[in-house]
């Protein structure tokens, strides 16, 4: 696929978002973006689900809220020197530089909410995206998969992961444990009504298979036991780095305040986890045209 001025134009403009990103985008913010990477990987076994075919010479892949890009490029490296990896994200500002990306990656600008240039739409054998459940919310999420699905070709695949807020639990190592920080965390995981509506990442296998998509299928993954402390660690990574951004918590009993971290770090340390589980659900795009998503 060669670069036409419309792809020229995705790299060089910014567009405006539809929801307020809540999240900061330096370095500390990528590496845990890099971590969850790594720990998903850990847990889930894959990049792209066994169930999805990458062999086949001249595979085309995007991947869609790419952040830091670590999973376009470490894809790349697996896939055959024929394959094709482009990653979209509204921001530039946590790719990786050009001189640390393979030759296949290729990096753009774009709001997920527009709609994608003529060059790229029904090009891709595999659209991924994964944890875009903060910049979208239930009134715009239709907009958002109309636009994942434009990209796939006839008989390509979608494969989305998502967290399941409404599943989120404490797990302790007693029951006599100190938690209260930790059930705090699950009350605010369960009612996200402070930043949107969610039901559609509970829902997410009926909203694929609603919108045209075939053999739908769900996979639910949990986090086993040695690898609790790391998403531990990670889940008050991302209470910190939201917490200046939600003033509607931030308050002086029972927000996310710097001493609600702290409890939480306390009780980690006593053997308390905030358990979410997440979800990858894969579907197929019909080979005939004149479907729902055409």
């Amino acid at each position: 696929m060669s670069r036409s001025k419309s792809s020229q134009h995705l790299e060089e403009k910014h567009m405006t978002e539809e929801k307020e990103y809540i999240f900061k985008r330096d370095f500390r913010s990528s590496m845990r973006l890099n971590f969850n990477h790594y720990l998903m990987r850990e847990v889930v076994g894959y990049l792209t689900h066994p169930d999805l075919p990458i062999t086949r010479p001249d595979l085309r892949v995007a991947d869609i809220g790419t952040g830091t890009g670590i999973w376009a490029c470490e894809l790349a490296t697996k896939l055959d020197k024929s394959a094709r990896v482009d990653a979209f994200d509204i921001s530039d500002a946590q790719y990786p530089a050009p001189a640390f990306r393979p030759e296949t990656v290729h990096f753009y600008v774009h709001n997920g909410f527009e709609d994608y240039p003529a060059e790229f739409q029904g090009q891709y054998d595999i659209v991924h995206a994964r944890f875009l459940m903060c910049s979208v919310d239930d009134s715009n999420v239709g907009l958002l998969l109309r636009g994942f699905l434009s990209l796939v070709k006839p008989g390509g695949h979608l494969q989305w992961f998502e967290p399941l807020p409404r599943s989120t639990k404490v797990v302790s190592s007693g029951p006599d444990t100190p938690n209260a920080a930790s059930e705090r965390l699950v009350q605010i995981w369960h009612k996200l009504d402070p930043l949107g509506k969610y039901s559609w990442v509970e829902d997410l296998k009926g909203l694929c298979e609603r919108a045209g998509l075939e053999d739908v299928s769900q996979w639910r993954h949990g986090m086993p036991n040695h690898l609790r402390p790391l998403w531990a660690q990670s889940s008050l990574a991302s209470t910190a780095d939201v917490l200046p951004e939600v003033d509607m918590w931030s308050t002086t009993e029972g927000g996310l305040t710097a001493k609600f971290i702290e409890d939480l770090q306390q009780e980690i340390a006593r053997g308390v986890a905030v358990d979410t589980p997440f979800q990858c659900v894969i579907g197929r795009k019909p080979d005939v045209a004149g479907s729902s998503m055409s």
